[in-house]
């Protein structure tokens, strides 16, 4: 067997599309999975029953469900009552709420990590709710939420893939184009793969970075979406 890299060098521009896709996606997505994760996260502690039961139905939805078929339900289901998405946009906001139940359950561990005796101290000082989870708890957080949040951003990137069946020219979508005009499907799907890898590893560095400023420890186990 013989490897025809000309085939992917001569279509390069279209695995470059494809790389910026991948990360136009995730850029915006990730970030839009940690607010809503910490919204959801506040409404999971909260002593308030129909916050608090919301966001379980919506944690447990999500994390019980694949990440296909959310793409499908949002896709192929809301122009049957008037809201019709563009296979782009519906990327950002599966993808984003998707992670948020995850990102949710990190935050609410990373919370449930910290001493009890800071609640109550923060309390017995007078100071409101609001206040002392902003400058008290969360401030002490980094440690117990970067290495799991790492790992479910990580995948995000990754599920991004899945995205090519609504038609979204990300990586893998175009890794099907570039294989359909030039039946290279080896020398096609090893390329994909070392993108990814790249992607993943650049990532990771990013975040280790981060892990070192805040001077977090890369020993704790992580949550994945899978």
């Amino acid at each position: 067997m013989t490897f025809d890299y000309m085939a992917i060098w001569d279509n390069r521009d279209i695995l470059i599309d494809g790389v910026l896709t991948t990360l136009l996606v995730s850029t915006i997505a990730i970030p839009i999975g940690i607010i809503i994760g910490i919204v959801i996260c506040m409404m999971r502690i909260s002593e308030n029953r129909v916050l608090r039961w919301s966001s379980i139905v919506y944690i447990e939805f999500l994390r019980n469900i694949p990440f296909l078929i959310l793409i499908f339900l949002v896709f192929y289901a809301l122009p049957f009552y008037g809201l019709r998405l563009s296979g782009l946009t519906t990327g950002f906001i599966c993808l984003s709420i998707y992670g948020g139940a995850y990102f949710a359950e990190v935050f609410r561990g990373g919370i449930q990590s910290v001493s009890k005796g800071q609640f109550d101290a923060s309390k017995a000082l007078g100071l409101k709710y609001g206040f002392y989870m902003r400058r008290v708890i969360f401030p002490q957080l980094y440690k117990y939420i970067i290495p799991p949040g790492t790992n479910i951003a990580l995948t995000m990137i990754k599920e991004s893939s899945l995205l090519s069946m609504i038609t979204v020219a990300e990586l893998t979508y175009a890794a099907h184009d570039v294989n359909g005009r030039t039946f290279t499907p080896v020398e096609t799907f090893a390329t994909i793969a070392l993108l990814y890898w790249l992607i993943s590893t650049l990532f990771l560095k990013l975040t280790h970075l981060l892990q070192v400023k805040f001077g977090v420890e890369d020993t704790q186990n992580g949550l994945t979406l899978r």
